[in-house]
């Protein structure tokens, strides 16, 4: 496969600065970037992505929100969703069909989810342990 084409979604500018730099970094393509959910949905439509990096909590519309609207239009895009650690974000994700969650404290940890994405894998690294 060629280099993956991903979508940043996050409210916060500098985590999206940050998370480009290291995608880049491993030679993956970010097409887009944006700040909410509804942006999430049109820029998954626009640019389609190979795969969606997206924060769960964001003013107006949730990433989990989000991401369940892209998936009921795109039931095969691969979504990674960052949060920090909660109880039951896991089994949500799970259930709205999104195959990676990972803590937005652990980006490394996240560029190996994408990789297992990638894959045809899931990856859930989210629990508190």
């Amino acid at each position: 496969m060629e280099s993956p084409r991903i979508l940043i979604v996050d409210d916060h500018a500098e985590l999206r600065t940050a998370l480009r730099r290291r995608l880049t970094a491993e030679n993956w393509a970010v097409c887009g970037e944006v700040g909410g959910g509804l942006e999430a949905i049109e820029a998954a439509r626009r640019l389609a992505p190979d795969l969606i990096v997206m924060d769960l909590s964001m003013p107006g519309m949730t990433g989990l929100d989000a991401a369940r609207k892209i998936l009921q239009e795109f039931p095969t895009m691969l979504i990674m969703l960052m949060t920090m650690p909660r109880a039951h974000v896991e089994e949500a994700a799970r259930g709205a069909g999104i195959r990676g969650t990972v803590s937005k404290l652990a980006i490394n940890q996240m560029v190996v989810g994408l990789h297992a994405l990638l894959r045809g894998e899931e990856f859930h690294q989210l629990s508190e342990e």
